[in-house]
């Protein structure tokens, strides 16, 4: 049985990170560098793995213990990655760490697994048959670049073939007992989510069911990427309390990968920080990590609040002016959901009307039913098509009158889904991509003239956001139009030239974030539904895209252009207070707030 005492992580001092093959040893030249002090990751309290044991009693006991040591890595995207890279044994770390190496504990746990032939329950379950680190990144796209169409899962309900969740963590291997299901699904909160099909999964009931199943593979070292994003404040301190419990008393060290503003962003049990900023690595204690930014946060905000003060007002006169007059972009009269034949109502008798230039900040719990909401109005239900004329209108005509393909050109939409099923196989470019929205199809088209300049103009206002993170090659076979528009519209700025020619897929995911924003917007649509927005972008990419938000809405084109935004979190809303309108779905019932 290897030591309790030995870490799972140690780092050794000044440890620099090196790609593999490199042969570059200098500081200079290094990936990450890290502190005088290295970085230290202790084992969990008990040593026991097996988390699918775990339950979710006992919290007010381990109030009582000292606070177990609880990780979160920050900082930008690029540093974020390359730290969560060197967790999983992908770069060179130099100087080499002494005997049993950087990961001692799992080495000793591998180590043991290759020399013995005992089934002894003494040595940890995963030795043999599990990985003992998983990292789940929940915004990562399909790994074969298909497309994947996620408005499916609306038929997907009335197949009875399709695999269940709990056949899906059947499927693991090797397939965990059904008593480990049963009691990971109590853990994480998804009895109910066992038996539906798993494509039928919200974004936030998704988020916890991966979680539950990398539980169920028992690592000793789990890395999440923002695991809280997508799901509503209650799912978020459940999600959080189960996290913090299973970090400190269930035999497995959870390390959380954040973009978090402050330290007050983060769960309260997490006790360290890994900060990468530019390369560079600090390590230190939470409240030093919160202490140290908390002027910056301030006059963050106060920049913030100035820049909104000199334009709120002139916008908040615009958006009341005629708007009365207006025919309604949106208008829903008592319109009802159900699945499962009547049994399961997600929708009840839902009445919603947006006017031209309207913002509302659409809000509820998982499961409430904000995407099949949304699904309708842009077309993606089949109960759009089926619902009375009067039911369901959309630019003042009804729904059923309006062909998929005009209303894809006049709806600007960006959302989790759209980016996990956007192509990364067919070597569509930067410039490509943008473009697409101006159809709202996920291939190449045509440009004219106009919209050349549109889309390199908007790629201008980010270029300095959208450079590589090493040097890169563009595509030769990247279409040559792109030089002549570029010189028309900017001059001849070969950044540009070389963003726009870039494939999609190789940029990193907060960028391609970025791209699918501007792909919201380029069209100019007379109706955005931006569906959790921020989410996996960088607090500098969010921030940069509210203001272009800004512009467009005190643009000519842009000023009764009518928006949605689906969000958890108030703070991500970009207006201010006061500005909008808020529906808030409970139950599938809805009320204006």
């Amino acid at each position: 049985m290897p030591p309790k005492s030995l870490p799972l992580v140690r780092l050794p001092p000044n440890a620099l990170i090196h790609r593999f093959g490199s042969p570059n040893t200098s500081r200079a030249g290094a990936l990450l560098k890290f502190p005088k002090e290295g970085w230290t990751i202790a084992q969990s309290s008990d040593g026991k793995p097996d988390t699918a044991t775990a339950t979710a009693t006992g919290s007010e006991a381990g109030k009582e213990k000292q606070k177990a040591e609880g990780w979160a890595i920050v900082g930008d995207a690029e540093g974020r990655k390359l730290a969560v890279e060197t967790l999983l044994s992908r770069h060179r770390i130099h100087p080499t760490s002494p005997p049993p190496g950087p990961f001692p504990y799992i080495s000793t746990i591998l180590a043991s697994s290759s020399t013995s032939t005992s089934t002894s329950d003494e040595l940890p379950s995963q030795s043999s048959s599990h990985k003992p680190i998983r990292h789940l990144a929940f915004a990562r796209p399909p790994p074969t670049g298909e497309f994947t169409d996620f408005t499916a899962r609306y038929g997907s309900l009335l197949e009875e073939d399709r695999l269940s969740f709990r056949q899906t963590l059947n499927n693991l291997h090797p397939p965990p007992s059904a008593d480990q299901v049963e009691r990971v699904a109590r853990l994480m909160n998804i009895e109910r989510l066992l038996d539906l099909p798993s494509v039928s999964l919200s974004s936030g009931q998704t988020r916890r069911a991966r979680i539950a199943s990398a539980l169920l593979t028992q690592p000793v070292l789990l890395i999440l990427e923002d695991p809280m994003a997508g799901l509503d404040v209650s799912s978020r301190e459940e999600v959080s309390r189960i996290l913090g419990q299973l970090n400190g008393e269930g035999g497995i060290r959870i390390v959380l990968v954040l973009r978090a503003k402050g330290g007050g962003d983060m769960p309260e049990w997490i006790t360290d920080v890994a900060e990468v900023r530019n390369g560079e690595v600090w390590i230190g204690s939470k409240e030093d990590y919160e202490r140290s930014h908390r002027e910056e946060i301030r006059r963050q905000e106060a920049k913030l609040q100035e820049i909104e003060n000199e334009k709120g007002q002139s916008q908040k006169d615009t958006a009341s002016n005629d708007r009365d007059d207006k025919a309604p972009l949106v208008k829903l009269q008592d319109v009802s959901v159900s699945y499962g034949e009547g049994t399961r109502k997600v929708l009840n008798n839902v009445s919603w009307t947006i006017k031209p230039g309207e913002k509302w900040h659409l809000v509820g719990a998982n499961g409430s039913g904000k995407t099949t909401l949304l699904s309708l109005i842009l077309g993606h239900h089949p109960r759009s098509f089926s619902l009375p004329a009067t039911s369901l209108t959309l630019f003042d005509k009804p729904r059923r009158s309006i062909p998929t393909a005009v209303l894809r050109q006049k709806i600007g939409h960006t959302s989790p889904e759209i980016y996990a099923s956007f192509p990364r196989g067919m070597g569509l470019s930067a410039y490509a991509a943008v473009g697409s929205g101006f159809e709202g199809v996920f291939s190449r088209r045509n440009f004219d003239e106009g919209q050349k300049k549109r889309i390199l103009a908007l790629i201008d206002k980010v270029k300095d956001l959208l450079q590589p993170a090493s040097n890169f090659a563009p595509s030769p076979s990247s279409p040559s139009s792109i030089e002549t528009a570029t010189k028309t519209a900017t001059g001849t700025d070969v950044d540009i030239i070389s963003i726009a020619k870039r494939p999609f897929s190789h940029f990193t995911p907060p960028q391609q974030g970025l791209l699918l924003f501007l792909r919201a917007i380029v069209g100019r649509p007379r109706f955005l539904i931006l569906d959790e927005p921020s989410q996996g972008l960088d607090e500098v990419i969010w921030e940069r895209c509210k203001g272009i938000l800004e512009e467009e809405w005190a643009s000519e084109q842009g000023r009764e252009m009518g928006v949605v935004v689906v969000s958890h979190y108030e703070d991500e809303v970009p207006w201010k207070k006061g500005h909008g309108k808020v529906l808030k779905l409970d139950q599938g019932t809805a009320t204006v707030e």
